[in-house]
């Protein structure tokens, strides 16, 4: 084929951005009323243009960027919404545009745009200064943004519930602690009594079958408390008084030490069970 006969295809970028907080679109309007674009595709269009000689898509994007609104914005592009093509005088054009969150910054427009605007689908929807190409670019990121605010909202959900879960197992744990230390304090005082009981058992008579049964049932006991991680708060005759696990029999115990034990405290996974009651001097 002849060079005079090749058909001439050029690639255009276009950056439809888009301001969350106000819920609007920005277009700029081209200067040049006389030109042949500003007569067929519109006086409104999008920030963007063509390649350089051997530019990448995101190259490119990024310069075009910078050159047709300036340095100075925060933004982020998402996802190519519409391909608009048409046959221009240099040739047939084909043309991504490209939807951007708009973050910040101040827009300087270039030499090619002497006007900007944000404004709602809404309105570009309803107003005859915009050509179709234009409000179907702004009908597909309408429809991208609420299928990814949806999707924002769904995940948000699943979040929750999963914490709710995560909260709900919590507190049932929680709940079977702190049953389980109702139980166990209720068993504590015949704890108490087994070893009072054996306290008081003669020398003599330590052998005899019914005590061996009392001291059996004691380390069944005392079994149960160590497989649900009980355990005894250590304390002798001299430490400081401590309010945290001490309870002071006569006297308050400020600036005191322990002088006897009277009864045995315990904890249950790290939590105070019972305090030790003990006598202070």
């Amino acid at each position: 084929m002849q060079k005079k006969d090749r058909y001439k295809v050029l690639l255009a970028q276009k950056v439809l951005f888009y301001d969350r907080k106000q819920d609007k679109f920005l277009v700029v309007k081209v200067k040049n009323k006389e030109g042949w674009y500003y007569k067929n595709m519109g006086p409104w269009e999008f920030p963007g243009g063509g390649f350089d000689e051997a530019e990448i898509l995101e190259k490119s994007l990024k310069r075009e960027i910078q050159e047709e609104v300036g340095t100075d914005i925060e933004y982020k592009i998402l996802d190519i919404v519409h391909v608009n093509d048409y046959t221009a005088p240099s040739g047939h054009k084909i043309v991504l545009v490209h939807l951007a969150d708009y973050f910040s910054g101040e827009i300087v427009l270039s030499e090619e745009h002497d006007e900007y605007e944000w404004i709602s689908p809404e309105e570009i929807e309803k107003s005859k200064e915009y050509k179709n190409w234009l409000k179907f670019s702004v009908l597909n990121a309408s429809k991208y943004i609420e299928k990814e605010s949806a999707l924002d909202s769904w995940k948000r959900c699943q979040a929750d519930f999963e914490n709710y879960k995560k909260s709900q197992a919590r507190a049932q744990e929680e709940f079977t602690k702190f049953a389980k230390m109702d139980i166990i304090s209720q068993i504590l005082p015949v704890l108490d009594n087994f070893e009072a009981s054996l306290a008081h058992v003669p020398a003599h008579s330590r052998e005899n079958k019914w005590v061996e049964g009392i001291v059996y049932i004691k380390k069944q006991l005392e079994d149960i408390f160590k497989n649900n991680n009980i355990e005894e708060i250590e304390v002798k005759a001299g430490d400081k008084f401590d309010p945290e696990v001490h309870e002071a029999v006569g006297g308050d115990g400020k600036k005191q030490k322990v002088a006897k034990i009277i009864q045995k405290g315990y904890r249950m996974n790290g939590r105070i069970l019972r305090a030790v009651r003990v006598e202070v001097n």
